[in-house]
């Protein structure tokens, strides 16, 4: 016959739990996150067609995925085809070009991080001569982290002369410049 936990064994059991979650992230895990948010955002775009294949291209794997972004993706049951979710809400650091500059700032969820990549190369495109400088209204009142992105062609143009468009190097910024 198996024998029962008491109470106080349970409790126990469950405050560890709590606090292993409740503890912050190591700068290896915050580095993995960025990659697993890559791969989901790679399935998203269509340049992947399965999880693991875009995991793979990222340098990550599916546990990583699971342990450190469970809620991006769905799977109906146990071996089943792994789907990913169409928005999630993580937070992470992001560079943005605002009207003040370049900044780095919290993108709340996978529309901001969307919007933020997209601005980013609309920018570059606008830069290169690729696309006309009306390309910038569209991102005019819109916000990624409580900041307004730049639409003002002039503005960009005086950053871009300052230097300050060539500052910025990717996207995610990577935890040990965050921190």
């Amino acid at each position: 016959m198996r024998k029962r936990k008491n109470n106080s064994t349970r409790n126990r059991t469950a405050r560890s739990r709590s606090a292993r979650k409740a503890r912050p992230l190591t700068l290896r895990q915050q580095e993995v996150k960025v990659k697993c948010l890559a791969a989901i955002n790679r399935v998203r775009r269509g340049e992947a067609r399965t999880v693991s294949a875009s995991a793979r291209a990222e340098g990550t794997t599916v546990k990583a995925i699971r342990a450190l972004v469970p809620k991006t993706i769905t799977q109906d049951r146990p071996g089943g085809r792994i789907r990913v979710t169409a928005s999630d809400r993580y937070s992470i650091q992001v560079q943005i070009l605002a009207n003040d500059g370049a900044l780095t700032t919290t993108a709340r969820g996978s529309r901001e991080r969307e919007l933020a990549g997209q601005h980013r190369a609309t920018v570059r495109r606008v830069l290169r001569g690729l696309e006309p400088k009306s390309a910038l209204e569209r991102y005019r009142g819109k916000k990624v982290g409580g900041h307004d992105l730049i639409s003002d062609y002039a503005r960009l143009s005086l950053l871009a002369q300052a230097g300050v468009v060539g500052q910025l190097d990717s996207l995610y910024v990577s935890p040990d410049v965050a921190a």
